[in-house]
């Protein structure tokens, strides 16, 4: 790397709520700055101003004019008061990370010419398409999701929004990478062209086995609870409950969102955890299960992996290319509650089988470190930076 560039990297986000892309930038970003690279996260006063935007253009009257007062006061009550990036709160990130709050749509300043911009969806892109005209800018788009199934999924909205969303990534010309060859290929078969496959990396001096002592006592079953239709919840929630009959050797835990309806499932809800809370109730549970019915390239499973953790979980996108069924998991069709249970069933009474995913699981994780997958993507955003700008030095393998 070049001491004398002002090479910097940035993310677009399209909200400022915790979750999947936020973890991924908090990791991401650190790692960048850690090499030396100025890093900078760019995130919206309004959370996820596009869709909101785009659910009341669909909407009829009087329903619309309800929505908009929420959005209005949305507006007074939130954007005085979020003023930080909710990375720093739930992820320990690199002090020289920077971050700047835009109001709905990013301005002409927040685009320097010495950096890439790496566009987190669900972000669509319309309103960049004037900043991409100007030389010099150079973006790079992420797709984290089969983009065919999402536009099917449920509620109706959602398939209309991403339906929205990939009419607008056909029109614009920007170097993209997915996070699975599955979320490459069917991005591709909507004319979305894609350069590059970089897998999403994990922390792995956080997530790492714990004591085996610990483990003493009832079989500790965790699910991984999503609201968003596309993690399976109710799937998972259909399979839990036939676990009942098995108790007393078992203790069932959800992580995430329940209901008070569906918390009562559940021996303990641990409710939305970050950091090192997060990684040891998955080095506490012995079996966690993952039921999401489509993906991209899903960080839960390989987190309860390379915590020791034996994983249950479905085959869907990101996820066939590194659990193994029998080797490094359990593995069954998307939507299957019968088969998830029936899974579930067989590590609880098969002590050899767990025993071998449990090994397993550390050794399949080493592979997708953050400190990889962020070297990949470093290399990919110059290589971008170099179609952009001729003559720039390589800024990896300093």
């Amino acid at each position: 790397m070049n001491e004398d560039s002002n090479f910097s990297v940035q993310f677009l986000l399209s909200h400022n709520l915790p979750g999947s892309v936020t973890r991924l930038t908090a990791d991401t970003a650190t790692v960048l700055a850690k090499l030396g690279i100025p890093t900078r996260v760019l995130f919206p006063a309004v959370d996820w101003w596009d869709y909101k935007i785009f659910t009341l253009s669909r909407m009829r009257w009087p329903g619309r004019s309800k929505e908009l007062v929420k959005l209005a006061g949305e507006m007074l009550t939130r954007v005085p008061v979020r003023r930080t990036w909710c990375g720093f709160t739930y992820h320990p990130v690199h002090p020289a990370v920077q971050a700047r709050r835009f109001l709905a749509t990013p301005s002409a300043q927040d685009w320097p010419d010495q950096s890439v911009t790496v566009v987190h969806p669900p972000y669509v892109v319309p309103h960049l398409l004037k900043t991409m005209l100007r030389p010099g800018i150079a973006m790079v788009g992420a797709v984290h999701v089969n983009l065919e199934k999402a536009m099917l999924s449920e509620p109706p909205e959602a398939a209309a929004w991403y339906t929205h969303w990939v009419a607008f990534e056909r029109f614009v010309s920007m170097p993209r990478y997915a996070t699975s060859h599955d979320a490459k290929d069917a991005a591709e078969r909507l004319g979305i062209p894609i350069r590059k496959v970089i897998y999403n990396g994990i922390d792995l001096d956080l997530f790492h086995p714990g004591d085996p002592v610990s483990r003493q006592g009832p079989t500790v079953i965790t699910l991984y609870c999503d609201p968003n239709v596309q993690k399976g919840l109710q799937v998972g929630l259909e399979a839990f409950k036939g676990l009942t009959v098995e108790k007393p050797g078992i203790r069932l835990c959800s992580i995430g969102h329940v209901t008070a309806e569906q918390g009562l499932l559940f021996d303990r809800n641990y409710g939305y955890l970050h950091g090192e809370a997060y990684a040891d109730a998955l080095r506490t549970s012995d079996i966690f299960v993952y039921p999401s019915l489509y993906d991209g390239f899903p960080a839960p499973p390989l987190q309860a992996m390379a915590s020791g953790t034996a994983l249950v979980t479905t085959a869907v996108e990101g996820l066939r290319e590194y659990a193994v069924h029998g080797r490094n998991a359990l593995v069954c069709e998307p939507g299957n509650a019968d088969a998830l249970r029936a899974q579930i069933v067989q590590l609880v009474h098969g002590h050899t089988l767990r025993e071998r995913l449990r090994a397993n699981g550390p050794i399949t994780a080493e592979a997708f470190s953050v400190e990889h997958s962020s070297r990949q993507l470093l290399e990919f955003l110059n290589e971008v930076y170099e179609e952009q700008h001729d003559g720039v030095a390589a800024m990896v393998g300093r």
